[in-house]
């Protein structure tokens, strides 16, 4: 499927065969590994530090930034994966000194939902973005990025879109809930947007079963004849450690006090002003459900079904 998400079974037996599958695959690594257009993004708490795939040659090989090696210096390298678990050290090092609460969160989010047998939901795929060459309306193109991507275990099968919020600081501003919003409805709208992300779950979801990942049984088999919903659905997660945040999203989100979300102030900048949406009236064209919880850190959010709204406040 070129341009949408998935790898080949060449690709994944070559990469079984190396020392850096079994360090991803050990959950005390850190590491995470996602299926990109051929090729396999290794993460460290949802920071994309590598890329795995072939070259011309058809040799296996590892993309990297040389920041991760030496932040005193700029531009992609190509080196072994080898390589890539001879310095895992260092990259892991110099990764968590641009890492941010919100890109641990989202790792630990997805890492303890995944783990856990009963949840609702598996948790496919992050940092999702949608190639434009795959998108058949020019009107309603989409361009952004969603966080977390999810797939119910029961069929039929409902994918969630979800955007990940830690602490206030990017509540506002120009990849705020505003951005968000827009975002969802232009992918909502963009009827093309969903079938292709149908397409890359069931992609993904046979190239984890090919990897080596322990897939839950209502999603064994899966393909695109199986039962789906009619379109995705959309959450917002917003996460907090000392202040709580409802009150400051409430504010960018609505022209006016609402008191179920304790607002104290309404931002100029809030999506019923700019887009002209109010997401909680019924004639809203687009659904969002927003969940808010206070947590300890970033790393042990004790959230082990993401989307259940019994873990949230």
């Amino acid at each position: 499927m070129k341009n949408l998400r998935g790898i080949d079974s060449k690709l994944i037996s070559a990469f079984k065969a190396t020392e850096l599958y079994k360090l991803v695959m050990n959950p005390a690594s850190g590491l995470m590994a996602f299926m990109r257009n051929n090729a396999i993004g290794i993460y460290y708490y949802a920071d994309r530090v590598a890329m795995v795939h072939f070259n011309r040659k058809r040799e296996l090989v590892c993309e990297i930034n040389n920041y991760y090696l030496d932040p005193e210096k700029s531009g992609n390298v190509i080196i072994s994966c080898d390589e890539v678990v001879d310095n895992i050290a260092c990259i892991k090092m110099n990764s968590d000194k641009k890492s941010t609460p919100e890109k641990k969160s989202q790792q630990s989010l997805v890492r303890d939902n995944n783990t856990n047998y009963g949840s609702e939901w598996y948790c496919f795929d992050i940092e999702y973005r949608q190639s434009i060459k795959v998108q058949s309306s020019t009107e309603n193109m989409f361009d952004g990025r969603f966080d977390i991507l999810a797939v119910s275990k029961s069929s039929p099968h409902r994918i969630a879109i979800i955007e990940l919020k830690y602490n206030d600081q990017a509540i506002g501003g120009k990849s705020g809930v505003v951005k968000h919003i827009k975002d969802f409805l232009a992918f909502q709208d963009n009827k093309i947007c969903f079938d292709n992300l149908k397409k890359e779950c069931v992609s993904i979801i046979q190239n984890f079963e090919a990897y080596g990942v322990a897939i839950p049984q209502g999603l064994q088999g899966i393909s695109l004849t199986s039962e789906w919903s009619e379109k995705p659905e959309f959450f917002v997660i917003s996460l907090y450690e000392n202040t709580p945040t409802r009150g400051k999203m409430g504010g960018y989100l609505f022209k006016d006090i609402r008191e179920k979300w304790g607002t104290k102030r309404i931002s100029t900048y809030n999506a019923q002003q700019k887009l002209g949406i109010d997401v909680e009236a019924e004639d809203s064209p687009i659904k969002v459900k927003f969940f808010f919880k206070k947590v300890v850190s970033p790393l042990s959010p004790n959230i082990n079904d993401i989307l259940n709204s019994a873990e949230y406040e």
